[in-house]
């Protein structure tokens, strides 16, 4: 039993359910409200049998709902001075009817509202739900998965569960209570009717259990077209500079329309599904009235019945019906959100791989030393594949306060080995440790805190100046920002801004150089003012008159840190304290520049690439050390 109940509270519906339980309160107040939408007006055929048979035509043996009715009317009439007579009892059941409709109104106009505010409710909960988890999610779960198709997992799969709550939840408890109202009335009219009019009941289960599994199945396959295609799109905006430079415009087109069609070919399959469906319900749903007039007015001629009960009952199955349609379209509605919310929550049961150990702690990071023992690792490809090794046993060891330069071709593990440090990705084999301590040991807020990173690419958002640089630190005043810039080489570029610190930049806003978004980013890392930096490539997009000034900014506020430099440009590597030779995975040499040009092994060689061709003059540095500058 325990396990059952633990399997089916692991079910994604269920689970989504468990969502809707803060709004629990909006959700029954709707679904009431629906209740009283679509059960009030069922009086109106009872009122139009009590005018046919009573008003119209006096009967000699009314049947106890039209003296019952009779009884009301003649109350009705007597309190609001109508008098007894037919005239008067009409109009007192008129009076009766539009201070139902405008009940019913006021029923409509909440459930509408509630079932709205609920479901928005949800859809702001689980959005937030979402990113909060994308958040804890590692750098391999970004590798692996286009940013356009978790864009789209986060907004639009929530947006097609919404209608479970917003449509299913209230509307089938709706449908559900007057279904079971209107099937009351019908057997209290006419109990042989009332049974000839459901006979359909077994078509239509059929009907439904055929096509919601179908449904659903192609809703499963239309989510994954939509997000394969806000992948791809999301990528060819970013790229668009690189489609319209090689000329593929029209290709993009083509290809475009090739993932568009199959998007379009499994909405048509949804289509026709929810369309033969609909078709075979309206069938049933048509034909049934069609029979039960026929036996009434059998029953009619043989004295059974009376011609008001039977406008009564054929009034009261477009109530009957009506819930029966609504619930074939209700099943498309879930089999479409049941796609979407299984695709949630197989979202957020992805475990984050990178997490704080019960016994790590918050330590503070004095000196910046950096070891690296015996440390292996390797990314998991897409496929579930074994892991691809790319880091094979390095041993290093780096003082605090030391200028490291990762240095070797593309592809030989530099990105890799630096991003263990910040445990962007935990280590397969071996350990990294920071002033001593194993970095799984550090709480990630704690050691995070303490690292900064300037990446190839630097990302700014599309804010102020100033929300750029209080990612870095919120709490730092606009004196530190303008220091910061200073040191950047930046400050002279934003005050020349109309609203300085308050200037957008970015796709919104003012538009930078790539040198300016590099010192906007280096001003951001060092605002952080941390002991360890990691500078990636942070000059190999740029000028060199915008090399100089990075450089100037690093030689200003990198003393005393702990820095690797990642670079293919060696001109940051010669004044490094310790190079790094890294050749597929592996550390094959390490010194200065003047030990490892003498040796004559890989760095030289890199080296002797990046200068061939030039005349290079050997130029003393201010430490002393030699240096390779273009004369």
């Amino acid at each position: 039993m325990d396990s059952w109940s633990s399997r089916l509270g692991q079910k994604p519906l269920v689970r989504f359910l468990a969502c809707v339980k803060p709004q629990i309160r909006l959700v029954v107040g709707a679904a009431l409200m629906g209740i009283g939408k679509f059960t009030l007006p069922l009086a109106f055929p009872f009122a139009f049998k009590y005018v046919v048979d009573m008003l119209l035509t006096a009967q000699p043996k009314p049947d106890r709902i039209d003296l019952a009715i009779d009884h009301w009317c003649t109350h009705l009439a007597a309190l609001t001075g109508l008098g007894a007579s037919a005239q008067g009892k009409l109009a007192a059941l008129s009076l009766a009817m539009l201070a139902l409709y405008v009940v019913q109104s006021g029923a409509s106009y909440y459930r509408n509202l509630w079932a709205g505010v609920a479901g928005n409710r949800l859809i702001f909960s689980l959005r937030s739900r979402l990113y909060a988890h994308l958040q804890q999610l590692p750098h391999s779960f970004f590798d692996r998965n286009p940013s356009g198709a978790i864009v789209s997992r986060v907004l639009n799969d929530v947006t097609q569960a919404n209608d479970l709550v917003s449509s299913t939840l209230i509307d089938v408890w709706m449908d559900a209570v007057s279904l079971g109202l209107v099937i009351f009335a019908l057997l209290e009219l006419n109990w042989r009717l009332g049974l000839l009019s459901l006979c359909i009941a077994p078509l239509w289960v059929g009907f439904m259990r055929f096509f919601a599994p179908r449904i659903k199945a192609v809703s499963h396959r239309m989510q994954e077209s939509v997000e394969i295609i806000t992948g791809e799109v999301c990528e060819r905006v970013v790229g668009a500079t690189t489609v319209k430079s090689f000329g593929r415009e029209e290709y993009e087109v083509s290809h475009f329309n090739l993932r568009n069609e199959v998007l379009f070919n499994r909405t048509i399959d949804k289509v026709k599904l929810a369309a033969a469906q609909e078709m075979l319900i309206q069938l049933l749903t048509r034909c049934a009235p069609a029979i039960v007039v026929w036996a009434g007015a059998v029953m009619i001629i043989r004295g059974e019945m009376t011609l008001g009960t039977l406008m009564a009952f054929f009034t009261l199955l477009g109530f009957l019906y009506m819930p029966l349609e609504r619930f074939a379209q209700l099943s498309i509605v879930v089999s479409a959100s049941t796609a979407a919310i299984e695709r949630i929550f197989n979202f957020l049961d992805l475990k984050p791989e990178i997490v704080d150990h019960p016994l790590s702690r918050p330590f503070a990071i004095k000196r910046g030393a950096v070891e690296f023992e015996q440390v292996k690792f390797g990314y998991l490809p897409r496929d579930g594949a074994p892991a691809r090794e790319v880091i094979k046993g390095v041993d290093l060891r780096v003082p605090g306060g030391y200028r490291v330069a990762l240095v070797g071709r593309s592809g030989a593990g530099k990105t890799t080995l630096a991003n263990l440090i910040p445990r962007f990705y935990d280590v397969t084999g071996g350990r990294v440790l920071v002033d001593g301590k194993d970095v799984r040991h550090f709480t990630l807020k704690s050691l995070r805190e303490n690292v900064s990173l300037v990446s190839q690419d630097a990302l700014l958002f599309s804010a102020s100046v100033r929300d750029n640089l209080l990612y870095a630190r919120p709490e730092a005043s606009d004196a530190m920002m303008w220091q910061a810039l200073e040191l950047a080489n930046l400050r002279g570029f934003v005050e020349e801004l109309p609203e300085k610190l308050d200037a957008v930049i970015g796709e919104r806003g003012v538009k930078v150089s790539g040198g300016q978004r590099q010192r906007i980013a280096l001003a951001r890392a060092f605002l952080k003012d941390s002991k360890i930096v990691i500078l990636d490539e942070a000059t190999s997009a740029v000028d060199s008159e915008a090399e100089n000034l990075i450089h100037e900014a690093m030689e200003r506020l990198m003393t005393g840190r702990t820095v690797f430099l990642i670079a293919h440009r060696l001109r940051s590597a010669i004044t490094a304290d310790l190079i790094v030779v890294l050749d597929q995975g592996r550390v094959v040499e390490t010194g200065t520049h003047d030990e490892l040009i003498r040796r004559n092994g890989t760095y030289a060689r890199l080296f002797n690439e990046q200068t061939r061709g030039l005349n290079l003059v050997e130029a003393p540095t201010p430490d002393g050390t030699a240096a390779a500058r273009q004369a």
